[in-house]
């Protein structure tokens, strides 16, 4: 995108002979001034800066009023740049080598915001519009799965099934992490421990499948936070999928709580297959390069823990882990 529409080009002026003093107060107004020589001829603009950078000055012929010069047509992208390379919030715009006006730092980061919140809303529509088709068609290969009694074509469809389940969840994790960023919670004093519990119940389904062993250890006192428990209960139960997707089947899984200081701490922990050291600072990035199937070929998102990163944090708390390659991972919970 080119700077053009940014332009201010309803710039004031003054005399390179003009009194620093004054110049000083008018700068308090306008931000800054462009500078002309005797001929009218505009030869740069002034800031507050250049005046504090130069203390001693008496007239603005005294100050470094030159900047880099930037033409009309040049991008947002190339201008700041320059700007960083000059270290100045505000540029002289050329035109045909005639002066035009001034860009500023605050014009391009005002459009950036301005076409960043665009951009989120034509992703969000777009994955909603991708979502209704995708579930169609899982809904109908669930019917087709059950009215079709060839046991070839029922295993093609359990194929297309186990694909549209996966690319629910990404869509899914996807409306999360974008929509859930900026978005009040709505929190009520919750109390912890039957929280998490419940959570974790509700997921013993997964870890049936694989025959795993889950065994919890809830401290005795009734620990009480404010929660978005909707939020809050999707970022535990990732934690925890994630433990089960990456244990082995017939392994263990501890789930406990303890109370240090003023931090309620809930850990999960699994004997799985760990997560390599390289890939340690990665996990909690969006389409993180850690993603991996699980020990019975689960498929990953890539957002899971990003969301629960994002989500703890949300709710002024902590998420990390201790991990080792082949003998599991251990992750903290602190609220």
């Amino acid at each position: 995108m080119k700077i053009n529409n940014l332009i201010d080009r309803n710039y004031k002026s003054a005399s390179v002979l003009e009194d620093t003093r004054d110049i000083s107060i008018w700068l308090r107004e306008f931000e800054y001034l462009a500078v002309m020589d005797e001929d009218l001829k505009i030869i740069g603009i002034v800031t507050l800066k250049d005046i504090h950078s130069n203390p001693d000055s008496r007239a603005v012929i005294d100050i470094d009023y030159s900047k880099p010069q930037i033409h009309s047509d040049q991008t947002i992208l190339e201008v700041l740049a320059i700007m960083k390379n000059s270290q100045s919030d505000f540029l002289p715009v050329y035109e045909d080598n005639n002066f035009i006006g001034v860009i500023s730092l605050l014009n391009i980061t005002e459009r950036l915001a301005l076409l960043l919140n665009e951009k989120q809303q034509d992703y969000q529509r777009a994955i909603h519009d991708l979502r209704n088709p995708v579930s169609n068609i899982y809904g109908l290969t669930n019917i087709l799965e059950v009215a079709l009694d060839d046991k070839e074509n029922q295993e093609l469809i359990q194929l297309c099934t186990f694909s549209c389940k996966h690319a629910l969840d990404i869509l899914d994790d996807l409306l999360f992490v974008e929509m859930d960023e900026n978005r009040p919670l709505h929190k009520s004093s919750t109390e912890l421990n039957s929280f998490y519990k419940q959570c974790i119940i509700e997921q013993l389904g997964l870890s049936l499948l694989k025959q795993i062993k889950v065994t919890t250890d809830f401290c005795a006192s009734e620990i009480f936070r404010e929660i978005d428990r909707n939020q809050l209960k999707r970022a535990i139960q990732n934690v925890f999928s994630n433990a089960v997707k990456f244990s082995y089947p017939n392994s263990d899984i501890k789930v406990s709580t303890k109370i240090e200081g003023e931090k309620f701490i809930l850990k999960i922990v699994d004997s799985g297959i760990g997560i390599p050291i390289n890939l340690q600072p990665e996990i909690f990035k969006k389409f993180t390069i850690a993603q991996r199937k699980g020990t019975n070929g689960e498929a990953s998102t890539g957002l899971g823990l990003c969301f629960t990163k994002q989500c703890i944090e949300q709710h002024e708390g902590n998420i990390y882990f201790k991990s080792f390659e082949g003998k599991g991972t251990k992750f903290y919970i602190e609220l």
